[in-house]
């Protein structure tokens, strides 16, 4: 996958350089900013496999629906995000079926979320929808990347079917400040819910902030735009969700032709470590992340992932 990430290192760079004096400063000497565009990237190539979720690709474009002084208790943020997903089985180079620990599966999809923030709580509302199967041109763009640099071509056999899937996933979120001095400690937990076609289970999230961080209305924990002031802070992050029903293994929940799925794994576990850097008009995370296996015949799997975003 290193083309891959070459190609999103070169794009993140232009972002850098990119210059535009769209945010304007306030009084306070910082900066205000109602829109934002975010390049991220995850990819398991730091962690030496190229198996089970292998690369996913998001680009993000949010936008700050107050008024600069409107004065009410929630911050209204609308984004919209561009979503390619690739999951492969370890062997790759096989074209039989019987030799996958997990079926190949893409995914091609627009999320659409409306964040309601205020300096106690956070609300997530997010309807996402896309399409699985060689039309979400998963298969074509990895063999692409991987003649790129002349490595052999993934077989792609018996992949998820072609379908159209939409989901809708809500989430709660709530923060205590533990300490506070030269290093915050924040902790936070957000409870999640996703329903439809593509996934159904129940998560909750908890993650310890430390360092400096903004509050919760102003802080890129959280991608918050408004008023922009510098950050550095670490975070470590657990997840348990309850999987019911996952179609990049099961194909969809609704009606499904594919040639080989697998039941998920119930219990799914996620947890790393994060690391935010805000300054000014340019926000950085660089996350290690792992995940316990998704299906019996898989195991253990990491990723890491790379953000980019430009405020203005």
């Amino acid at each position: 996958m290193s083309t891959n990430v070459k190609a999103t290192c070169c794009i993140s760079l232009l972002l850098i350089i990119f210059s535009a004096n769209s945010s304007a400063q306030n009084e306070g000497g910082n900066y205000y900013a109602e829109r934002q565009v975010e390049l991220m990237h995850d990819n398991d190539f730091l962690h030496f496999t190229d198996r089970w979720y292998t690369t996913g690709s998001f680009i993000s474009y949010r936008k700050l629906l107050n008024e600069r002084n409107e004065n009410i208790p929630n911050r209204r943020q609308l984004t919209f995000q561009l979503e390619q997903s690739f999951y492969t089985p370890s062997n790759i180079l096989s074209s039989r079926i019987e030799d996958y620990d997990r079926p190949y599966a893409g995914f091609l999809g627009l999320n659409t979320s409306l964040t309601l923030t205020n300096e106690r709580r956070m609300l997530d509302f997010t309807f996402t929808i896309g399409v699985t199967g060689e039309i979400s041109g998963s298969e074509g763009l990895q063999n692409w990347f991987h003649s790129t640099n002349e490595s052999q071509a993934t077989q792609w056999t018996g992949q998820i079917e072609n379908n159209t899937h939409a989901n809708l996933y809500g989430s709660y979120l709530r923060e205590w400040k533990v300490y506070s001095g030269f290093l915050d400690a924040i902790l936070a937990t957000k409870p999640k819910v996703a329903l439809g076609t593509k996934d159904y289970y129940l998560e909750n999230t908890m993650t310890l902030f430390l360092g400096k961080r903004n509050a919760m209305e102003n802080t890129m924990a959280y991608r918050q735009l408004g008023t922009i002031e510098n950050e550095l802070f670490f975070a470590l992050t657990g997840a348990y969700r309850y999987v019911i029903h996952d179609a990049m293994l099961q194909g969809s929940i609704i009606s499904d032709n594919s040639e080989f799925t697998l039941e998920p794994v119930n219990s799914l576990i996620f947890y790393g470590a994060e690391m935010y850097w805000r300054t000014r008009r340019m926000d950085f995370k660089v996350a290690y992340m792992f995940t316990t296996k998704r299906a019996e015949s898989t195991g253990t799997h990491g990723f890491s992932t790379l953000s980019i975003s430009r405020n203005f």
